[in-house]
């Protein structure tokens, strides 16, 4: 059954969770007036104290300065930054445990998040005033059974990075359809340049592509891949599924030779020095892009559909601040939320990342990623629709994938698909 499959999921995590947490007071970020559970307590002589676990080492000095500013304006209220290492399995033990901290980060599309809100363990922030200046569209697609249970701050997506000095170079400009995306891999190809860098040698890269790609060009995918998981349907039943598959294989040939034996870090450098013009990644590789080539001129394109009128991108959630249902201090906790998500805060967050903001009027991400963060203005997006599946499903899925690219094999792949996903829900 279902529920089954998500409790040993999580009884896996809370193992690893008691091995991981006794680490958590030795953390610089620990509050200094900590029990030995890691509480920082409700009050410091006359001052309120609350923790603020938040899960993104390369965000704590921004958080910290943020946390100044709050402090500043809020003298009677005094925040711990709490960052350790696995911090979701932390988070998972604490708030089994009832130790959970006044204010975390997490990830509305995590099924171990998604169980703990369905048992109440999280607030229900459904209309709440904290959602007031959420964009619609993410506030929507951060729902779980239809309610909001994290305030979205920061977005993630994907795209196609290009050398825009080779593009200017063959006279290319971004394309509108699939369609023109072949036609001008053909035409660089043709004069000796590589079209793609790919890094199959990670099915976890793989995964990420197939899930975007399912999720943006497979009609009603959804509720068909809960049908096949609940034994009502196969995926061989789906016309849509081989030529999405065939899309896949026709791709690769404008990448390199050695796609399977390329990892995701070689892909990166070998898109960044030149050896290839594009490369299918997350917004979260710019960094390492130009760490690795500080003179290249890149920028992204969302990764385009048969139609241009479809258009649309995946995001995923990448910072969201809730509150947990047992939580001490919820008046404080509530200002600091409301000030880490008001404009001025947000945009100071993002900056350290560049990330695309789920809340409204807020300029940030950066003009590399400007057609992405256009979309997810407009609301043309979509939730990673694996966040529906059983843990270790997405995996699978990346291995079937990577085997199909070896062989060329698309009906045993379908096949595998259909083994993979055919009756999950009642194992």
């Amino acid at each position: 059954m279902r529920k089954t499959l998500v409790k040993s999921g999580i009884a896996a995590v809370l193992c690893a969770s008691l091995v991981t947490a006794a680490g958590c007071s030795s953390s610089g970020n620990t509050p200094k007036d900590a029990d030995s559970k890691g509480n920082a307590g409700s009050e410091s002589g006359s001052k309120t104290k609350i923790e603020y676990f938040q899960m993104k080492p390369e965000a704590v000095d921004v958080v910290n300065d943020l946390i100044k500013k709050f402090e500043a304006e809020n003298p009677g209220i005094v925040v711990e930054q709490n960052n350790v290492p696995n911090p979701e399995s932390v988070w998972t033990m604490r708030v089994s445990t009832d130790d959970a901290p006044a204010a975390f980060t997490h990830y509305p599309h995590n099924s171990v998040f998604q169980k703990m809100a369905k048992e109440g363990r999280v607030v229900d922030l459904t209309g709440d005033p904290l959602m007031a200046n959420v964009q619609p569209a993410i506030a929507d697609l951060s729902k779980i059974d239809g309610k909001n249970y994290l305030v979205p701050v920061g977005l993630a997506t994907l795209g196609v990075y290009y050398n825009v000095d080779i593009f200017e170079e063959h006279g290319l400009k971004p394309p509108a359809t699939f369609d023109e995306l072949i036609q001008l891999s053909e035409k660089l190809k043709s004069a000796g340049v590589t079209p793609f860098s790919f890094h199959d040698k990670d099915w976890n890269g793989i995964r990420q592509e197939v899930v975007f790609k399912m999720g943006q060009n497979l009609p009603n995918i959804e509720q068909f891949l809960d049908d096949v998981m609940n034994g009502k349907a196969h995926i061989t039943d789906n016309p849509d599924f081989k030529p999405f598959a065939e899309s896949l294989l026709e791709l690769r040939k404008y990448g390199q030779k050695d796609n399977l034996g390329t990892s995701n870090d070689d892909a990166m450098r070998n898109f960044a020095n030149g050896k290839s013009a594009m490369w299918f990644s997350g917004i979260w590789s710019i960094k390492e892009i130009q760490s690795s080539n500080p003179n290249i001129n890149v920028a992204m394109f969302p990764f385009p559909t048969k139609d241009a009128a479809d258009l649309k991108t995946q995001v995923s959630v990448d910072t969201a601040i809730g509150i947990p249902t047992n939580g001490k201090d919820q008046e404080a906790t509530r200002k600091f939320i409301e000030f880490m998500t008001q404009k001025d805060s947000v945009e100071t967050y993002l900056q350290v990342g560049g990330y695309p903001s789920g809340i409204k009027d807020v300029t940030t991400g950066r003009p590399e990623i400007s057609q992405l963060t256009q979309l997810i203005t407009d609301g043309k997006v979509y939730p990673t629709i694996e966040r529906l599946w059983p843990p270790g499903t997405n995996g699978d899925v990346g291995k079937a994938t990577q085997e199909m690219l070896a062989t060329g094999d698309v009906d045993k792949y379908l096949k595998n698909l259909d083994t993979i996903f055919f009756n999950k829900f009642n194992e």
